[in-house]
């Protein structure tokens, strides 16, 4: 599929980026990608177990979760804004297979990034999401030049939490989600990502995106 993908490059410079570590990738998803997320999403227990954690952002689950999984990420496909005012979505490849969905949402203040992404459970367990998260956090931070980075989790949702801490983020905020559920809010700069930084992650293909986003580019 790099022949779709390198056509929704020259719309979209964002679609050209790839962060790869140890036969883990993140990329942009073709509707390939995300029709395979979308089957794990859909599935009763793919992505939550019955009853278990608050997932803020989506109902998970059944063919309805499918398709409002579908209709979020077509929404992403918009071209970015110099000096913010840009998302990516990322696709998490083990072995060429989709396992998770993940995003890059530079939205906030300048010079600051939120970070999320989910796994199909199976994966989960192996270390997968701290090395997504490391992997978000070196192209933010080695590559695009972020200066913070911020997440968000219910404060139930345990494994998240861990993830987040042994990423380096700290807790700045406890609020409550439009939903009403309690959350805890946190943030990482890159002196504590340093710390942690994953060796060997290869980031491409940032370069078109780069000129896009640069304030210079105005």
């Amino acid at each position: 599929m790099d022949y779709v993908r390198d056509d929704l490059a020259a719309l979209y410079p964002w679609f050209g980026i790839r962060v790869a570590h140890a036969g883990l990738v993140l990329t942009p998803p073709t509707d390939v990608e995300l029709l395979e997320i979308a089957a794990f999403v859909a599935e009763p227990g793919g992505v939550l177990a019955p009853g278990g954690e608050h997932f803020l952002t989506r109902p998970m689950g059944d063919d309805d979760a499918a398709r409002v999984f579908l209709e979020r990420s077509w929404s992403l496909r918009r071209f970015p804004t110099a000096g913010g005012g840009w998302r990516v979505p990322f696709a998490v490849l083990d072995g060429g297979r989709a396992v998770g969905h993940a995003t890059l949402d530079a939205a906030g203040r300048p010079g600051e990034v939120a970070t999320s992404s989910f796994l199909a459970r199976p994966e989960r367990g192996r270390g997968v999401g701290r090395r997504v998260r490391l992997m978000l956090l070196e192209l933010a931070f080695g590559a695009l030049g972020m200066t913070r980075a911020v997440t968000a989790a219910a404060e139930d949702n345990h494994a998240s939490l861990r993830v987040s801490h042994r990423c380096g983020y700290r807790e700045t905020d406890r609020r409550r989600h439009a939903d009403g559920t309690p959350e805890v809010h946190l943030a990482v700069t890159p002196g504590a990502w340093r710390r942690r930084r994953l060796e060997g992650v290869v980031v491409e293909g940032t370069e078109p995106f780069v000129a896009v986003i640069s304030p210079a580019s105005r």
